[in-house]
């Protein structure tokens, strides 16, 4: 997953930056109850296919867990490109 970054409220640092970065990344490829003393993290519906539906689930899950475990940054949006590939749209220093 790559990550786009939309200016906030205030400026990070490269290593925060990063940290961010990995956070999101982590939460969006673990699956849900697999993560061991956080058993609530994680992603229940992984898109298996390329269906619109599947896509549209996901990223509403990976935009509310993102929501309760990285409070540095929002996710805004999750979108989908025709080679598969995931981008993260991340607003950081908004909360």
């Amino acid at each position: 997953m790559t990550v786009e970054y939309v200016q906030g409220s205030k400026d990070i640092t490269e290593t925060e930056r990063a940290s961010i970065e990995n956070s999101i990344g982590t939460i969006a490829s673990t699956p849900y109850g697999s993560a061991p003393f956080i058993r609530s993290m994680g992603i229940k519906h992984p898109p298996s296919s390329k269906s619109e539906l599947e896509r549209n689930q996901y990223a509403t899950e990976v935009i509310a867990q993102c929501a309760i475990w990285e409070d540095r940054a929002r996710l805004r949006q999750i979108v989908f490109d025709q080679n598969d590939t995931t981008k993260a749209v991340v607003e950081y220093g908004k909360r």
